[in-house]
């Protein structure tokens, strides 16, 4: 008996100290505490709606549409702040609307300027952002970025297949599962139609205005109608496998191949532009950098910015170290982190190295004045976006899901046990957008004919180049990057 009580003790005491650090392992949220101390707070969690013991999240992409947004009203007064919104619900659970919100915000202000108070009111219409939530089961889930409303939820072919990451426009989403094409639509979920690929796929689609663009292994691009399955799809041929998600950069589709080769090709009409050759594999997905760049780094440790139109070199930089991760656009720069995870912040006009940081495997998002990237021991670090300073980190060593978002500057993490929560600073109470957004496109993208410009400094793009023939050679190594004449002989061995 006494045995039995001595055991019973122990294992009370031993559950009472086990349990808080069993806790904190387990946790998939940054206290509010935790990211109170570095100006931050979290906007909102939600779990995706799949079957825990028998899934994970494979992919989290983010959309920023174009096209459809909402209204915000600000009406301020001595009083305080009210905020009113169309997506705002009225005493009948339905959304106010345009009209409603507008008519609401006017009746507050009115009613306010009777009681002798002045009231001021601001309005701003935000872009709708969705992220897409895929897991390894087959689920996609559409999450609204700034509430954290699940949308919709749906599963698409067979679970037992692999999906790949999703692509998205304004209007479709589309999925690959298997060897089996899924186009949805964006607002409900609902399947657009369903099509079996030519070839086996190697990646997951990117989506144009017009076009659903799938890589395949062997190394062809299927191109499909967005809004019609049953036509039969334009294919692309380039040279060694397609194994990476392709990227739509203005009016103009990119891949590369494991022989090193970035292919552009029109996004809305036949055609390849040009091919570029570097010496070693490219397995990152090329980074456009509006309105009319293309980033692509290599594992032969360099970053090449290309003219979009016309394929011209406008600068490379070489990082000494392979490089496996897409380079992330943000306002004037250009971050890249290498195998080794050493974090470079380029001029994203001259490709200069403005600074560096050491023991850093992955850029998360960016504010103002600030860069979130995760450390090399997992944790959440922050730096001063000019000076490269480290201003602190936060625990996020248990969370194994990260969303690169360079269109806006909210910060995405999750657990791919389902848990997905967003963080943003404490003054940034609208998001601010850096890439898509509702504003009017430039006329190339409107206009495929006009998309070729001539390179900078006015120099006309060389109209009889064979863009698959060979390529020359590039000014003597070690050249400074200032002096070497970034126009001629662009792709040739360092």
């Amino acid at each position: 008996m006494l045995q039995r009580c001595l055991l019973l003790g122990f294992c009370l005491i031993l559950g009472t100290v086990a349990s808080p650090v069993a806790a904190q392992r387990g946790s998939s949220l940054i206290s509010r505490s935790e990211a109170n101390r570095f100006g931050l707070e979290r906007m909102w969690f939600t779990r995706v709606q799949f079957d825990r013991a028998r899934g994970r999240v494979e992919h989290v992409r983010q959309h920023v549409s174009s096209k459809y947004g909402y209204t915000v009203h600000e009406v301020l007064s001595p009083r305080g702040r009210s905020v009113i919104t169309d997506r705002d619900l009225d005493r009948f659970g339905v959304p106010l609307g345009k009209e409603g919100a507008e008519k609401q915000a006017n009746r507050l202000v009115q009613q306010l300027t009777r009681s002798g108070i002045e009231a001021e009111l601001k309005t701003q219409v935000l872009p709708e952002i969705t992220i897409y939530v895929v897991s390894d089961s087959a689920v996609v889930q559409a999450i609204d970025g700034e509430t954290g409303r699940t949308r919709w939820s749906t599963i698409v072919g067979n679970a037992r297949f692999p999906t790949d990451a999703p692509g998205a426009n304004d209007d479709f989403v589309a999925i690959v599962n298997g060897t089996n094409l899924y186009v949805l639509n964006q607002a409900t979920g609902g399947i657009a139609w369903r099509r079996q690929t030519q070839g086996a796929p190697g990646a997951g689609p990117a989506v144009s205005d017009e076009r659903v663009f799938v890589p395949m292994i062997g190394g062809t691009i299927e191109a499909y109608d967005v809004t019609d399955g049953r036509q039969p799809p334009w294919v692309f041929q380039s040279r060694g496998r397609a194994v990476v998600q392709p990227a739509i950069a203005g009016s103009a589709v990119a891949w590369p191949t494991d022989k090193g080769d970035l292919y552009v090709a029109n996004a809305n009409r036949t055609g390849i532009r040009y091919r570029l050759e570097t010496s070693q594999q490219i397995v990152a997905r090329p980074t456009p950098m509006p309105p009319n760049r293309i980033v692509v780094v290599s594992t032969d440790g360099y970053v090449y910015c290309i003219h979009e139109g016309s394929g011209s070199l406008l600068w490379r930089f070489s990082t000494g170290e392979p490089i496996v991760k897409p380079a992330v656009a943000i306002d004037d720069a250009l971050f890249v982190v290498t195998d080794d995870d050493n974090l470079f912040r380029l001029s994203a006009e001259t490709g200069f190295e403005q600074w560096w940081a050491p023991r850093i495997r992955e850029v998360v998002s960016a504010s103002k004045d600030r860069l979130y990237c995760l450390g090399d021991t997992g944790r959440l670090t922050i730096f001063d976006m000019k000076t490269g300073g480290r201003l602190g980190s936060l625990s996020t060593e248990q969370l194994d899901i990260r969303m690169v978002n360079y269109a806006t500057d909210r910060i995405f993490l999750g657990s791919s046990t389902g848990v997905i929560q967003c963080l943003r600073e404490v003054e940034a109470e609208w998001p601010t957008i850096r890439s898509g957004g509702l504003e009017e496109k430039p006329a190339a993208e409107k206009d495929p004919a006009a998309a070729v410009e001539p390179p900078a400094n006015d120099e006309p793009a060389p109209a009889a180049a064979d863009p698959f023939g060979a390529f020359g050679t590039e000014p003597a190594a070690g050249a400074p990057a200032s002096t070497a004449d970034p126009f001629a002989d662009p792709f040739g061995s360092p």
